[in-house]
């Protein structure tokens, strides 16, 4: 990748690197113009037991991307059980198998879904990202670009801390679109975002170095978004158990290596 300031062009090694299949549809013109190894965690099959990633699949065939080797390995409740059960094992592997397909393919630049505390999933997805890119430089003394775009944000925090900006003209604001639309399990949220927001503010992308320590920080002041989610469930008598930040999180951030960047917030 060239300047913090320009945009990637269709040379550059990217990987994208999301947690649920779909998420991809946030940084659409940046694939169809990078053509990146995409990886994804889960199936995006959340509570229920419906696969997305065939829809992945369809959409990466049609703008030339390619899946990596974690391709859809888990379901969202897989996920869940594994954090539950604390398997930083299993964490600390996919994060070493995510590192040597970079190191593998020679990726120069990562972009994958930011740490917002909404998803515990979205979180761990990020740090397995920021862990294979430390695994990397130790491995290989390649620095890899690492950037994330936000999920949940609005469109000024979305913008904020941002050194790569995406302008879409028209038609690949419409192929954006076209492309959401036709991704069938999607389809509820690009309408309702589309009512809510307008076709204009997904006509940019953004992607901003990774902010996972500042993240970590606040987490640890307050808790994150899910664990309040989590209650809410709970109460329902949706879910039986709580996914925290401090039990479950934590350790598998700290598995990866993640816990020493701390120490700039406590020092």
């Amino acid at each position: 990748m060239g300047p913090a300031d320009a945009t990637p062009s269709r040379t550059d090694k990217i990987s994208i690197v999301v947690a649920h299949p779909g998420h991809e549809l946030m940084v659409h013109h940046l694939i169809e113009r990078s053509q990146p190894m995409y990886f994804c965690l889960t199936d995006g099959s959340g509570g229920g037991a419906k696969s997305r990633i065939e829809s992945t699949t369809r959409l990466l065939r049609q703008v030339g991307a390619t899946p990596g080797g974690i391709y859809g390995r888990f379901s969202d409740r897989e996920i869940y059980r594994l954090l539950l059960d604390r398997r930083v094992d299993v964490f600390a592997g996919l994060a070493d198998e995510l590192a040597k397909n970079l190191i593998d393919h020679r990726i120069e630049c990562v972009a994958g879904d930011a740490m917002e505390g909404f998803n515990p999933g979205h979180d761990v997805c990020r740090a397995l990202i920021d862990g294979a890119v430390e695994i990397v430089q130790t491995r290989t003394g390649r620095v890899l670009q690492n950037y994330e775009f936000a999920l949940h944000n609005d469109i000024a925090s979305a913008a904020a801390g941002a050194t790569i900006r995406l302008t879409l003209d028209n038609a690949a604001l419409e192929r954006k679109i076209a492309a959401a639309m036709a991704y069938p399990e999607m389809q509820g949220e690009v309408r309702a975002a589309l009512s809510k927001f307008g076709k204009q503010s997904f006509s940019v992308e953004y992607l901003r170095p990774a902010t996972t320590s500042a993240m970590m920080h606040k987490f640890e002041i307050t808790p994150p978004r899910y664990e309040l989610l989590g209650e809410i469930r709970v109460s329902e008598g949706r879910y039986s158990e709580i996914v925290r930040y401090r039990e479950h999180l934590f350790p598998v951030f700290a598995a990866l290596g993640l816990t020493k960047h701390q120490e700039q917030w406590t020092t």
